[in-house]
């Protein structure tokens, strides 16, 4: 399929699964949380996580009973072509939206931090270019490279956050467990779509060289970023306040502008931002594309990916381009995960496994 290029290990499909979740959701999840939930936020964190852990555990049992094969040549398998087709053409909006989404913002945060006066254009076409070059090597890169960036990604914040702790004012999280079932529900709600990349392990467990003890990886990878959503939450409310949070688009980053180094090496942490926030945007992007790529190899019978990204480009940039500023963007977020996020990460896994687990189709048992 992809030359030599199509085989990783467990702990490369680990660092995938995270690389494709941390991302937009860590931005603005504490202000998301923090106008729907309040402090019931905890709450919904840890149960947003135990759902999200039983998704992947279905995913990942789907997975291992069609052998080596991806969701897409499950589906081929399985259900009739028409149905097939429209469940290709939602997984390719799917990601053409996505990577939209990562492009934009990623372009908005360069102009904020670093180049004010740089079209925002350019900035976009910039990180397109060079992640069209990253995936036209395969999947297993991509995963090497996700071995390499999720420590530079998360030690940095480790350090970061640690560093703010004799500054936090934890009396800013109480009451502790406030319980408000409606709140609550409205937190879960946004925890499970800041876990919207999860649908990876439906095609990254076709090329894992040994799905043994898979499950218990995939499952893991989901209580790391739990952890750190989790984390994320607590420290920003601590720092801010309930508040102050609500009012902030992106508390996450501005909480790490906060952080004053001990030693006074670094006058301030815009470039480690930036620096973190390029890792994080190359290494989704090039996971959405290296999906896409997937899909359309299995939909064209071609042998090579090489090239099948090329077209997909402009259309991520123009449709990044589409909203006028960075409100309307997390319009279209909203809109995007109430509908396409709900089916490709829900509805269509469920049926597919419901309709195996009855129609027993699969080599080996769920």
């Amino acid at each position: 399929m992809i030359g030599g290029n199509d085989k990783i290990t467990k702990g490369q499909n680990f660092s995938l699964i995270i690389a494709s979740i941390l991302g937009v959701g860590i931005l603005s999840l504490p202000s998301q949380l923090a106008k729907s939930s309040g402090f019931n936020g905890i709450i919904a964190i840890i149960i947003g996580t135990i759902i999200s852990i039983i998704l992947v555990i279905m995913y990942t049992k789907l997975m291992i009973r069609f052998k080596s094969k991806t969701i897409f040549e499950v589906i081929d398998e399985i259900l009739p072509q028409p149905i097939v087709k429209i469940i290709d053409i939602l997984f390719i909006f799917h990601y053409l939206i996505s990577g939209a989404i990562v492009v934009r913002i990623f372009g908005a945060i360069i102009r904020m931090f670093l180049l004010r006066n740089t079209p925002l254009e350019i900035t976009i076409l910039s990180l397109i270019l060079v992640v069209c070059y990253i995936t036209r090597k395969g999947i297993e890169p991509i995963a090497r490279l996700s071995q390499i960036v999720l420590p530079l990604v998360i030690i940095p914040i480790f350090i970061l956050f640690l560093s703010l702790i004799p500054e936090l004012d934890f009396t800013n999280i109480y009451p502790i467990f406030p319980i408000n079932a409606i709140e609550i529900l409205k937190g879960i709600r946004t925890t499970l779509f800041s876990f919207i990349g999860i649908e990876i392990i439906l095609i990254s467990t076709a090329y894992v060289k040994n799905t043994n003890k898979i499950l218990k990886y995939n499952i893991l990878s989901i209580i790391f970023l739990g952890i750190m959503y989790l984390s994320t939450f607590i420290v920003v409310i601590s720092e801010f306040g309930r508040k102050q949070t609500e009012d902030l688009l992106w508390p996450t980053l501005l909480l790490m502008k906060t952080v004053d180094v001990p030693g006074a090496f670094l006058e301030n942490v815009d470039g480690i931002i930036i620096a973190l926030w390029t890792f994080i945007s190359v290494q989704i992007l090039s996971i959405l594309l290296i999906q896409s790529n997937i899909l359309l190899n299995k939909s064209f019978k071609l042998k090579e990916l090489d090239f099948l990204s090329m077209p997909l480009l402009p259309l991520i940039y123009l449709l990044a381009l589409v909203p006028d500023n960075i409100d309307e963007v997390y319009y279209y977020i909203d809109l995007f995960s109430n509908y396409i996020g709900v089916v490709i990460i829900l509805i269509i896994p469920l049926i597919i496994f419901i309709f195996v687990v009855i129609t027993k189709k699969g080599g080996n048992k769920i």
